[in-house]
């Protein structure tokens, strides 16, 4: 029978900085006075940012450069600065990657035409058979504290046309599924099943719950957050967004702290053009 499922993210990722390299570095360069923050001052995250950017202006210390008569010592405030000036290139440089399942092809038909900065590994309906047809229901059919009872009503009614029309995708799915029988096997070639499995997934509808891994750059993260955690998002990229961006503020201050919540519970970057 077809059954309801929720949507996990899953932080599956994120860049790692090999510090004993990064001296190496900074000493060839003569920034050996440049003290590399520890790591419980600073995400690797945020230090390679902030390394990229200094690099980009030989900013590490004083002098260093002879542009260069002072430096902002405080991480926090450096960074903050790198975002206000839209300095986004060096963002480009962390990527953090999400498992993302039990979400529908409504969602990543929409999550991938953000393709800049974002690797995108979704499962294939080429290749997975389904047996049970699960689906996200939208959050616009749960039912709320203050409804009134018509809209109560509504719901319930939309919720069992959901439930109707996902038991007769499992029906037709499993009618060809008999149909093709010998050609899924388990002793049949996988070439024979690919094919099958590719014909019979053009009657399950976008709503079919799916999932993938993608992997986004913080300059793309802060973006797909800016488009996508907002009261004009579709809400299911919406519910996930919203998720990613209380996730990316608490785990990285220095690149996502700037990025607020408002009072309706939408999410907003106070520096945009990053």
């Amino acid at each position: 029978m077809p059954h309801t499922v929720e949507i996990g993210i899953y932080p599956l990722a994120k860049t790692a900085v090999d510090r004993e390299a990064v001296r190496k570095w900074l000493d060839d360069l003569g920034a050996e006075n440049y003290e590399v923050p520890s790591e419980n001052l600073s995400s690797d995250p945020a230090l390679l940012v902030a390394l990229a950017a200094k690099r980009c202006y030989k900013s590490f210390v004083p002098g260093l450069n002879p542009n260069v008569n002072k430096v902002r010592k405080d991480l926090t405030e450096y960074l903050d600065n790198v975002l206000k000036s839209g300095h986004g290139s060096v963002l480009e440089h962390v990527v953090w990657t999400f498992a993302i399942e039990n979400v529908s092809r409504v969602f990543t038909g929409e999550m991938n035409r953000h393709r800049a900065g974002v690797a995108i590994s979704e499962g294939s309906m080429r290749f997975i058979r389904y047996g049970d047809i699960p689906y996200w229901l939208p959050t616009c059919l749960r039912e709320q504290p203050n409804d009134t009872g018509r809209l109560v009503r509504k719901k319930r009614m939309s919720e069992e046309v959901f439930q109707k029309a996902f038991h007769e995708m499992e029906e037709n799915y499993a009618a060809l599924s008999s149909i093709w029988a010998e050609e899924l096997a388990e002793d049949s070639k996988f070439a024979d099943k690919k094919h099958v499995t590719s014909m019979m997934r053009r009657i399950i509808g976008m709503g079919v719950a799916t999932g993938g891994v993608w992997s986004m750059n913080i300059r793309a993260v802060r973006h797909i957050i800016g488009m996508r955690a907002t009261e004009a998002a579709e809400e299911e990229i919406y519910h996930v967004f919203s998720r990613v961006a209380k996730m990316m503020v608490e785990a990285e201050p220095m690149l996502c702290g700037d990025i607020t919540q408002d009072e309706k519970g939408f999410y907003h970057p106070k520096y945009w053009k990053v």
